[in-house]
């Protein structure tokens, strides 16, 4: 998709800080270690179903990737984590990995992914509806502990997906994706939440990070909306949460340079958690949500990342409370 053709269109100034060639696989330094990660998702809210497919590659060939699809209807979840690894002159324009293709056409800003477990396939391609926005963009910048760069970008997609035997149509449907690089310490944060949302039609798309790490707080992201991609200034946020601390629900005000905040609503369909481990003792809780952007219903997803000690303790605190 070139350039004229995007519905969204971000500062050239910005746009540059994110190249086309940065979705393809990273070298490190002489002596130096590489980690590379790609995501794509979607929330349909209608449907109360969210996908979300996560690709990982070091310097060294390791690789992983986790396909997961959570909602009504679909019990248990589908959460399928496969490891493995890709060859050293893979350069990500090709991913063949445990049954999970991908394939990048960084000129068109378009990808294609394909997939077959099971009890779930798909296949469906993402085309960019504005210029890959870096994290560098926000006035807090991205943390070194984060990613050395990471960009995030909404898109619509064209495809279907197929779980239990039941066929969903993916055309037209608003996406989003991201790719970060650099080695990541995941002990750092304290917590933070990621968000992506979006109108039906794409009118309205936004990506946001909330973090605190090291007693301080930051955030990240964009609106797009009026043909113009911003960067998100400010975030006041407050979040519901069950007795697992689960997200169950978020109001948030976005400030990104406009007269009026952005007004997000998210309200949880389904959620998923994956498990702490002893290298990285944290836990990811994915939530798929019905949306409303000023109003206007849509979809989105919620994650949080807790230290797992810290997130004992307030499910612990919380239930206690509860009586």
């Amino acid at each position: 998709m070139s350039e004229a053709r995007y519905l969204h269109k971000l500062d050239p100034a910005l746009a540059m800080l994110a190249r086309p060639e940065d979705d393809l696989r990273h070298r490190p330094a002489p002596g130096g270690q590489m980690r590379d990660s790609l995501f794509w998702q979607v929330s349909m809210a209608e449907e109360k179903l969210c996908l979300q497919i996560y690709v990982f590659a070091t310097d060294d060939g390791n690789a992983g990737c986790n396909i997961c699809l959570w909602g009504e209807g679909i019990d248990p979840a589908v959460v399928d984590f496969h490891s493995g690894s890709i060859p050293d002159d893979c350069d990500f324009s090709a991913i063949d990995l445990a049954g999970l293709v991908v394939q990048q056409d960084i000129a068109a800003q378009r990808s294609t992914l394909s997939y077959e477990g099971a009890r779930l396939k798909l296949s469906f391609s993402f085309a960019a509806l504005h210029d890959a926005f870096s994290y560098h963009a926000n006035a807090d910048g991205l943390p070194g502990w984060m990613a050395t760069n990471r960009i995030e970008q909404s898109g619509v997609l064209q495809g279907w997906l197929e779980i239990d035997g039941r066929r969903v149509s993916l055309d037209g449907r608003i996406g989003h994706r991201d790719h970060s690089w650099g080695l990541r310490e995941w002990a750092m944060p304290q917590h933070w939440k990621w968000l992506a949302a979006y109108t039906p039609d794409g009118a309205i798309t936004m990506n946001g990070w909330i973090w605190i790490a090291g007693g301080e707080r930051g955030v990240a992201g964009y609106v797009a909306r009026d043909g113009k991609v911003s960067p998100i200034t400010a975030i006041r946020d407050r979040t519901e949460y069950d007795a697992e601390m689960m997200q169950q629900s978020a109001t948030l005000s976005i400030d990104y340079g406009a007269g009026q905040p952005l007004d997000l609503r998210l309200e949880t369909f389904s959620a998923i958690r994956f498990p702490s481990s002893k290298r990285n003792p944290i836990t990811i809780t994915e939530a798929g949500c019905a949306a409303t952007l000023d109003g206007i219903p849509g979809s989105g997803q919620f994650e949080t990342h807790w230290p797992t000690p810290y997130l004992d303790y307030l499910r612990q605190r919380k239930q206690a409370s509860a009586g």
